[in-house]
């Protein structure tokens, strides 16, 4: 049911004759997405719809058009897509690239001020129309959408009782199930009258903030120190509110209230003098319906000098930053809610063997002999070395050196010395790995300190983005034929997505190693079908501590200070979401955490991932050596963490419980730091042990 709920919201959207023929009829055609929306949609990621009116009527040009991106880039920022809705030419356009933001932002009187009333006309007429809260809820319902951003909503105008003035957004807000976030309601409307009016339709008014205030747009709070009905103090605490009137099926929306940012706020006084100015310069002009706010508006901005437009543009930016952030962590909350075990249905079977998919490098490891490195232009003493490497390639040849002669590394390499040492490093395991003339085979320089801890590296690594879906669909046969498949964080989104796909449908499990931190989340950016199959990651401790953030668990913004206790905390806590993380803690050693003892192997006879009904538990490992003091000794960690991963895949095919694969892995992990070779040659005396 939490599936169904969360493909409600960031599903595809559910087709209609019409849209049926939006690839076929020119004519038909009425939604436009742009790519970013169309990838969300297809990918299940959070979405923020955005309103455009604001640009077509709310604010003069170019400042129109300057919000309208930044708004656009905070939502982006945050972790979601924005979508900001316009109708161009009779055509819905959902996502708006920033051509078409400008045709909107410099054609206001070519442009038609578009409620939920006026899209079909616009449509019909091939019109431009800039829409409002109403109709922009009305479209992202249609879609799926659950959160929208604006600047204010509009409400119960002044003197209502005389001219029956009432803002369509309060009638959609009674029966469209979509969370409007903005500033209250425009400072010019009637405050008290509008909250009456969305109390009898039954919709939730919700501030988020410090105090209980109602927020005036412009204002913190209004002259009358009007509170909301209910307040909240995070962003978190709203998702839950939405999350759960989406759950209870009401159809209705929700309106979560923000202050503008006080530092932009204008006093509430003042502004109820320039209000009535405002209001008195529009009666004597005749100015009504649809045109009184945008007039008041353009009013306030020539009466204040240019302060009521820049805190109109401060608080559009926050509005939108606190919508990205609800529909984060509504997405994070709908994911966790749905992973129940779907991982059960993948079978291990130890008689195959691993494949690996992933990046294949020349590195030159430069070592600094100096125990103090000063970045002033100086020359330090040093050595340097020329290695094969790479995450894929290391855990492929470090399993081979193992025992698992049959793994497969699937990569690219140029068609140069470099890829010609590489291909010819993992004997028969490089078989797939595909030589491109047009590319250079992948090199990375690190420089590693005289303990051997990696201070940087600069990498050339384009030739990655050659690992496509169609290189796997070659080699397809390997991988639905694999035990486990192996997947490193240099591989582009899309190969990731089709190996997900494969190893869903194939019923394979997945490893993922997540390689940086830039790239640590990659997997999660795919399609959510990486909760059907991904069994394990293996990050270090600052890739661990990104997965958490984007996973939406909190984490210290110091992360220099996290101490052992917090990481096993937030390991623990991504374990609701992975089975097993194994975490690499340096000198530290070894994380473990999952649902089962550390006497238990990973897998039972039959193939299926052991997670006993228990709470989740960690357990750290002691790393098997030690950092020596001595500088004229080497140690090397480029290949540790590879080795360990391969330790522990190797034990899983012989079966062997926890305990005893972290011993063989912390063992070919210690082999790995004292060689030059981030796969040593010794490692295959570890298969001949008669302890493994």
């Amino acid at each position: 049911m939490q599936w169904m709920n969360f493909r409600r919201c960031f599903g595809a959207m559910k087709q209609i004759n019409l849209l049926n023929n939006r690839q076929a009829s020119n004519n038909c055609k009425i939604f436009v997405y742009s790519h970013d929306v169309e990838m969300a949609k297809k990918n299940e990621l959070p979405i923020v719809a955005l309103e455009s009116t604001i640009i077509t009527h709310g604010m003069p040009y170019p400042d129109n058009l300057k919000t309208a991106i930044q708004v656009e880039n905070i939502v982006r920022k945050k972790g979601a897509v924005p979508a900001t809705i316009g109708i161009l030419n009779g055509q819905i356009h959902v996502g708006l690239n920033n051509e078409q933001l400008q045709i909107l932002a410099q054609s206001h009187s070519k442009t038609v001020k578009c409620s939920s009333r006026d899209i079909s006309t616009i449509v019909a007429q091939k019109l431009n129309g800039g829409t409002t809260v109403s109709a922009t809820m009305l479209i992202a319902n249609l879609l799926h959408l659950p959160i929208m951003a604006t600047g204010g909503i509009g409400g119960v105008h002044r003197g209502a009782e005389m001219t029956f003035d009432i803002s369509t957004d309060l009638i959609e807000l009674g029966r469209t199930p979509v969370a409007v976030v903005c500033s209250g309601v425009k400072s010019i409307l009637d405050i008290e009258k509008t909250l009456e009016y969305l109390e009898t339709h039954g919709v939730p008014v919700i501030k988020i903030g410090k105090t209980n205030y109602f927020p005036a747009f412009y204002c913190t709070e209004t002259f009358q120190k009007i509170k909301a009905p209910h307040k909240v103090s995070t962003s978190e605490e709203a998702t839950e509110i939405l999350k759960k009137q989406r759950e209870l099926g009401f159809q209705r929306g929700i309106l979560f209230t923000v202050p503008i940012p006080e530092k932009y706020a204008l006093d509430s006084n003042e502004m109820e003098s320039a209000i009535h100015k405002a209001l008195e310069n529009a009666k004597y002009q005749n100015i009504s319906g649809k045109n009184v706010t945008p007039f008041l508006l353009e009013e306030l901005n020539r009466i204040t000098d240019g302060q009521s437009l820049q805190a109109n543009m401060a608080l559009i930016e926050n509005n939108a930053s606190v919508a990205a952030e609800i529909a984060v962590n509504l997405a994070k909350k709908y994911l966790q809610n749905s992973f129940n075990n779907n991982t059960s249905e993948c079978i291990f079977v130890s008689k195959r063997n691993p494949i690996v998919i992933g990046g294949a490098v020349m590195d030159t490891t430069l070592q600094i002999k100096e125990s103090e490195i000063k970045d002033d232009g100086r020359t330090h003493a040093g050595r340097s070395r020329e290695s094969c490497g790479g995450v894929g390639r290391n855990i492929a040849n470090a399993l081979i050196s193992l025992g698992l002669n049959a793994t497969r590394l699937i990569s690219v390499v140029g068609n140069d010395q470099p890829g010609k040492a590489i291909i010819k490093s993992l004997g028969d395991g490089g078989q797939t790995v595909e030589q491109l003339s047009n590319m250079n085979t992948a090199r990375c320089t690190t420089i590693i300190d005289y303990k051997g801890e990696c201070r940087f590296g600069i990498g050339e690594m384009e030739v990655f983005t050659s690992i496509s879906p169609n290189l796997v669909k070659k080699y397809q046969s390997y991988v639905e034929n694999s035990s486990i498949i192996v997947l490193d964080g240099n591989l582009p989104l899309d190969t990731i997505q089709y190996l997900l796909e494969l190893a869903t449908y194939s019923k394979i499990p997945v490893w993922y190693e997540p390689t940086d931190v830039k790239k640590a989340m990659k997997i999660f950016e795919a399609k959510l079908q990486w909760q059907n199959v991904l069994h394990f990651i293996s990050p270090n401790r600052n890739e661990l501590l990104v997965i958490g953030k984007y996973l939406g668990i909190p984490v210290p913004d110091n992360k220099l200070t996290v101490d052992l206790e917090e990481i096993k905390s937030i390991a623990e806590q991504i374990a609701k979401f992975i089975p097993v993380i194994i975490c690499t803690l340096g000198s530290h050693g070894v994380l473990v955490v999952r649902k089962a003892l550390g006497n238990d192997p990973f897998y039972d006879k039959k193939g299926k991932l052991i997670v006993h009904n228990m709470s989740i538990t960690s357990r750290l490992y002691p790393p098997l050596s030690y950092v020596s003091d001595d500088p004229n000794e080497t140690f090397n960690v480029s290949g540790c963490g590879d080795c360990l991963t391969s330790g522990i895949i190797y034990g899983i095919h012989k079966n062997l419980d926890e305990i005893s694969c972290l011993s063989l892995a912390l063992k070919a992990a210690a082999l790995s730091l004292t060689s030059l070779d981030a796969v040593p040659a010794s490692l295959s005396l570890l298969c001949n042990d008669t302890k493994y």
